[in-house]
């Protein structure tokens, strides 16, 4: 029963890469006028052969390549520098998680920028644009991973294990029939060990499903792996290896497929083994074989499917049809396609079958060509050459002389019977030759031109102007013949924007919040310190009761307001990180957007910020007295001022300020003059409060002081008086002892 389950799955299978392979066949003829201009216009580009539109057996390569200059000069002009992420809060609403996210987001893209060189993406793919009609750039998601490796010591465990199974192998064999069921188990066990280590620990056999199972094990806890990176990486996709299905518009394409080369070496790692087991023919012959007959070492050619009704990518081989690996919606995109909205400057609206641009101008190249060869056939004949009829001595003297050279003629009666040299020699005609070769070039310079009307290239633009002309003139040319490159530019910026708004759904759905917070300096996670509960600071000791009270309290207030501190971030950290994993919420309060591609752009925006300095000291210089006089109120005036500010292209930091000044200004002065003056009535009878505050405590303190300085005035006293009680004591006591004395001496 399982076998028949598993062989209806690979024909299954095998149907579903089958009908594939036909839509992706059906796609390429439905766009086979396509695809052979193309080849044509990448043919004359690189300098090869190509066919001539007349039908001519001719073809020879161009000898005036227009295609070559129009497109160096096209793709310099609509992309010549990396495009930047402009990321910030929609409606510039005041909401710091909105904030924060926008910041970690513009960070975390110019990254990517920088590292996967988006810029030389995006000039080959307006390359393909512009040469061969349409141009494809795709993201792909990329970890990187360290640690793992086998070391030299495991290797060699591993080996002297290998030697010791086929040892007991042999053993085992050398046994006999005295023991057959050990020799068939030993032969097992070395097979399969041998065909697990090769396979990488795969096997399924006891014996080796241990021992390869105990080693790997081993590495990885010696060693294991760990994410070290993780990045996007841009790709073109060549207009050769691109199909989609049939849709009126590039976002209701129900499928799209990218035609990929994979080398026979890695063609085994590559293909889904469970997958090739279901589809083995009853041959049993292994899927990782080519149908090719004897090229075994060919490289393989399969279709990557993105079908987008089931959210599937399949990987299906263009030989026989077989699926090779079938992933589930890998990245998780809203509009599920790796790819940005194709360049393609010919388009029609409800068709997106690409037209080559070389095919609309391709006779009058051909025509360029024909008539450049014949100005180089025509350019060989303009020789001075002619006929002779005299001595030939004579005539090569002459030919031969230098300048200022006179030779003499030996037969000077023969030229004079004959007419002179004028009769004598016949020069080759080449006055006619010359009429007709200013008629080519004339006619050469028509055509360009027309080719550069039909292209939109106009003088300006390729750098050859009039010296004559005036610098009006110059400009007017320029304005003009440059709107057809600003249609081509648009169309570089929507491609940048898209993969920035692809980028910005990847990010925070793939990335990690470590890899995240490294890169973009925008914390993420919470510290140690974050997760800790704030607690009031230890008192010192020997404090007085009153200010021991005090103390008290003034560490508690800090510690309450670093606790409602921490409490604050660990939301905001919550938030940040849940609106992270809130696609559609995110989309709602930020705005993805990207600067120009081009770098002429710059002097545009100086030259604009020169006007907007002009206009706003104009501005001020004009209402500033009006609101001084009341005539305006300050709110209307910057309102007003905003509305003009926002006409300049100012670019994200000054617009930021902006909304900060007008955000205050509307805030602190909404009122009329008269609550002006109650609000400055109010702060004077505040601070007149304050000053009687102060003046009662400098009282108190005063009262205090004097008291405290009667206390010691009369301790002094104290020790005045007992100090002078002391003294009359000790005199007292003198007067005693000498009355004793003298009584004694009177005595004796």
């Amino acid at each position: 029963m399982t076998k028949k389950t598993d062989a209806g799955k690979g024909a299954a299978l095998r149907e579903t890469g089958r009908k594939w392979l036909e839509r992706i066949k059906a796609a390429e003829a439905d766009e086979k006028t396509f695809l052979d201009d193309a080849a044509v216009a990448s043919a004359v580009y690189r300098g090869k052969a190509a066919p001539k539109s007349d039908g001519s057996s001719d073809t020879a390569p161009f000898d005036f390549n227009i295609l070559f200059s129009n497109v160096e000069t096209i793709v310099p002009a609509v992309i010549n520098s990396a495009p930047a992420p402009d990321i910030r809060r929609r409606f510039g609403a005041d909401d710091p998680v909105a904030r924060d996210f926008a910041q970690l987001l513009e960070r975390a893209i110019s990254v990517q920028i920088d590292d996967s060189r988006l810029q030389s993406e995006l000039e080959a793919m307006a390359q393909d644009g512009f040469l061969a009609g349409r141009g494809v750039v795709r993201l792909r998601f990329m970890s990187d991973f360290i640690g793992g490796e086998t070391s030299d010591d495991e290797l060699r465990e591993i080996a002297e294990a290998d030697d010791a199974g086929a040892e007991a192998g042999v053993d085992d064999a050398d046994r006999g029939d005295h023991d057959a069921g050990n020799n068939a188990g030993g032969t097992a066990l070395a097979s399969g060990y041998g065909a697990g280590a090769s396979a990488g620990g795969a096997g399924n056999g006891s014996g080796a499903a241990n021992a390869t199972g105990s080693g790997a094990a081993s590495a990885t806890d010696a060693g294991g792996e760990r994410l070290a990176n993780e990045r996007i990486v841009f790709e073109v996709v060549s207009w050769r290896d691109y199909r989609h299905g049939k849709a009126k518009r590039w976002d209701q394409r129900p499928w799209e497929a990218f035609r990929h080369t994979i080398a026979c070496d890695d063609y085994d790692s590559f293909v889904d083994g469970a997958l090739a087991a279901l589809q083995a023919d009853d041959t049993r012959v292994s899927l990782q074989a080519d149908d090719s007959g004897d090229k075994d070492d060919a490289d393989h050619e399969v279709w990557e499917v993105w079908d987008r009704k089931s959210r599937t990518v399949l990987f299906v081989s263009a030989g026989d049809g077989k699926v090779l690996k079938q992933v589930a919606d890998p990245l998780g995109w809203s509009g599920f396609f790796p790819t940005a909205t194709p360049v393609q400057p010919i388009e029609v609206n409800g068709n997106l079958e690409p037209v080559n641009p070389f095919s609309i101008y391709r006779k009058l190249a051909d025509e360029l060509d024909t008539t450049t060869k014949r100005i180089r056939i025509i350019t060989r004949q303009l020789k001075v050459k002619g006929w002779y009829g005299v001595s030939p001595t004579d005539v090569q003297a002459v030919l031969e002389a230098d300048d200022n050279e006179f030779v003499p003629i030996a037969d000077a009666e023969v030229w004079a019977k004959n007419g002179g040299l004028q009769a004598a020699v016949l020069f080759w005609p080449v006055e006619r030759l010359i009429v007709v070769l200013a008629q080519l070039y004339g006619s050469r310079d028509q055509t360009k031109q027309a080719i550069y009307e039909i292209t939109g290239i106009s003088d300006i633009v390729r750098g050859a102007s009039n010296a004559a002309e005036t610098y009006g003139a110059q400009q007017i040319k320029s304005q003009w013949g440059s709107l057809r490159i600003h249609k081509m530019q648009r169309m570089i910026e929507r491609a940048s924007r898209d993969l920035f708004v692809m980028m910005a759904e990847v990010i925070p759905a793939k990335f990690s919040p470590e890899t995240l917070q490294t890169m973009t300096d925008v914390q993420l996670l919470p510290t140690a310190q974050d997760l800790t509960p704030v607690v009031p600071k230890p008192l010192p000791a020997g404090l007085p009761p009153q200010a021991m009270a005090q103390a008290q309290q003034t560490a508690l207030q800090e510690a309450s307001q670093a606790e409602a501190a921490r409490q604050k971030k660990l939301q905001h950290l919550a938030a940040l990180n849940g609106l992270m994993h809130e696609r559609v919420t995110a989309g709602y309060r930020i705005d993805v957007e990207t600067d120009s591609t081009v770098r002429a752009d710059v002097s545009r925006k100086k030259q604009e910020a020169t006007e907007f300095m002009t206009a706003s000291s104009a501005f001020f210089a004009a209402v500033g007295p009006l609101v001084q006089q009341g005539v305006m109120p300050a709110n209307a005036a910057i309102t007003i001022y905003g509305s003009f500010a926002r006409l300049f292209n100012l670019g994200k930091a000054i617009e930021d300020v902006l909304d900060e000044m007008i955000a205050k200004v509307q805030q602190g002065d909404g009122e009329p003059q008269a609550g002006g003056q109650a609000d400055a009535a109010a702060v004077a009878e505040k601070r007149k409060q304050e000053a009687a505050q102060l003046d009662q405590q400098i009282k108190v303190q005063n009262a205090e002081l004097e008291r405290q300085i009667k206390r010691e005035n009369a301790s002094l006293d104290l020790q005045i008086k007992n100090a002078e009680l002391q003294i009359k004591n000790g005199q007292l006591a003198a007067v005693q002892r000498q009355l004793q004395m003298q009584q004694f001496g009177v005595a004796g």
